[in-house]
């Protein structure tokens, strides 16, 4: 038998091999005991919470979905799967086949569809079995032991015939189980801050700038009292659009940065961990094309309107399907314009002035009838401050959230066997 090469100190046994069947009671619904749209009742009629697939989200149990529920009769028909806290599901039928949740805070009576079992553990361990049943140990022995085409299965039978290795010390699955337990409950904070974030930032955005041909905003810093003008995109700077056809033959790993339209994301650029580059050639012949910091860079094929404003590290880089405005500074800065033109209220009017079959395309002629309201500029250091650390905020608790699952993901590959 083999160890994991990450342990807890203290522990040096092997671990034991086992068929899942052996430590787990495994129940789904029974076919005669299934139920018809007739046994699907309301809530408020006093409904049982039946799970499925739906209510499994990154191996996590949500109510936060359409929810079926059934009556008491059919609730009460099937006391094996009548599924309390402690409790495991697996989905053992459709797209999501082998996604697993272990049921914790559940304040109602609740039981499973058709396409879902029940694992019951020992109390105690049940935290490290559903650790346990993310493995790629478990999930490849999910995908040879699925049956069916477009609608994959795995039978109850070998659902218990799984392998699963496991220590021989319950407290060592115990202080496995706790330590997941910990890891899902940062990750789930960050993500939690994250959103919350993007929520402000969304309502601060509909807030601070004039809506329904207003010339002033519902929230506004105090000291500033004049109307807002409204102008042209093309009044602001200058404007020119980046690189409209393939040149993958002068790809290189050095030279002038390429941007393309999904490397700009809402407010900041992210290339991944392959940046393309072109060839110094071909670069001289686009000199003219070149970005300047401050440069403000925006979709416009794809993700119309999604802009970012260019900084030293972009200094020097040429777009590809992208539109690039040059502010003029005495009018408008670049944070402000590009925070404006990551609005919905401007991606709305990307979308609506848009062509093209299949791939939104903003041309250039487009953007051109772009209005943008525009305050004096102190209060658009403001708006556009606001803004960026909010962003900074988001991109702060992403990290930390992207980091922690990075984590987790190494540990589970060497915490178990």
């Amino acid at each position: 038998m083999k160890k994991p090469k990450i342990r807890f100190k203290g522990y040096t046994d092997v671990w034991e091999q086992r068929k899942l069947g052996d430590i787990v009671k495994v129940n789904g619904r029974i076919g005669f005991r299934g139920y018809t749209k007739k046994d699907i009742i309301s809530k408020e009629a006093d409904g049982i919470l039946t799970f499925s697939p739906t209510n499994i989200i990154d191996n996590k149990l949500t109510t936060d979905c359409k929810n079926t529920y059934i009556t008491r009769y059919k609730y009460d028909e099937s006391p094996e799967i009548q599924v309390h806290n402690g409790d495991i599901l697996f989905v053992k039928t459709g797209s999501t086949l082998g996604k697993s949740a272990l049921i914790t805070g559940l304040s109602e009576e609740a039981t499973l569809n058709p396409q879902i079992v029940v694992m019951r553990v020992k109390s105690g361990v049940e935290k490290f079995l559903s650790t346990a049943l993310i493995t790629d140990n478990i999930l490849k022995q999910v995908n040879s032991s699925k049956i069916g085409g477009a609608v994959p299965t795995l039978t109850e039978t070998k659902i218990k015939e799984f392998s699963i290795s496991l220590p021989t010390s319950n407290e060592e699955k115990k202080q496995i189980g706790n330590y997941f337990r910990h890891l899902d409950h940062l990750i789930t904070l960050h993500q939690r801050k994250c959103d919350e974030a993007k929520k402000l930032k969304k309502f601060m955005l509909q807030k601070m700038f004039p809506q329904n041909g207003k010339d002033v905003p519902e929230i506004r810093f105090s000291g500033f009292v004049n109307a807002w003008e409204q102008r042209k995109v093309t009044e602001l700077g200058e404007i020119y659009i980046g690189l409209v056809t393939t040149m993958t033959s002068h790809y290189t790993d050095r030279g002038s940065l390429l941007i393309r339209n999904s490397d700009i994301k809402d407010g900041y650029f992210e290339f991944g961990n392959n940046p393309i580059y072109l060839d110094e050639e071909f670069s001289k012949l686009n000199s003219s094309r070149k970005h300047k910091v401050g440069d403000v860079i925006t979709v416009h094929t794809g993700d119309i309107g999604t802009s970012a404003v260019i900084s030293e590290k972009e200094a020097d880089s040429i777009g590809f399907a992208t539109i690039v405005t040059r502010p003029n500074k005495e009018i408008i800065i670049s944070e402000y314009l590009c925070t404006y033109l990551n609005t919905d209220t401007h991606k709305q009017f990307a979308m609506n002035i848009s062509t093209g079959d299949g791939r939104n395309n903003y041309n250039l002629k487009d953007y051109y009838e772009c209005i943008v309201p525009v305050p004096k500029v102190e209060e658009q250091k403001k708006i556009a401050s606001i803004v960026q650390n909010l962003n900074h905020l988001i991109t702060l608790h992403q990290r930390k959230c992207d980091n922690l699952k990075r984590i987790k993901k190494f540990m589970l590959q060497n915490m178990f066997v």
